[in-house]
This record gives C-alpha cells, sequence and structure tokens, in this order.
C-alpha cells in the first residue's frame, strides 16, 4: 500500500534536508500543506507534482 501522507519530518529525511528547512519549505504560500490542528502533514501524491512542477529551482540556485 503507497502512503497517502507525510510528516514533515520524514519529508526532511526523504529529501535529505534540515528540519528547520522543511519547515520553512511547508509554511511557504504555494506548498501542498494539510494543517490538522498543530500537526502539518504532506500528501505524498501532491508533494510529488509539487517537486516535479518546481525542480528548474535548481538550475537557478546554482
Amino acid at each position: 500500500m503507497q502512503t497517502l501522507s507525510i510528516t514533515v519530518e520524514e519529508m526532511a529525511k526523504l529529501l535529505k534536508i534540515s528540519r528547520p528547512t522543511a519547515y520553512k519549505l511547508v509554511n511557504s504560500k504555494d506548498f501542498p500543506v494539510l494543517n490538522l490542528g498543530r500537526r502539518k502533514i504532506i500528501p505524498y501524491k501532491k508533494l510529488e507534482e509539487w517537486l516535479e512542477k518546481n525542480k528548474s529551482w535548481e538550475l537557478n540556485y546554482k
């Protein structure tokens, strides 16, 4: 069974970024996140779509 959603900490590990960077990303304007009370959940499918849509930042980052 495919994972439907992941936590911010799981996303940080998956993307190999720090926890503070993951929270900055999650709190950005167009990032797909569900706020459930104090908990933030990232729908896995939406994360994949967001990464595909925003992969061009890598070229501009250098």
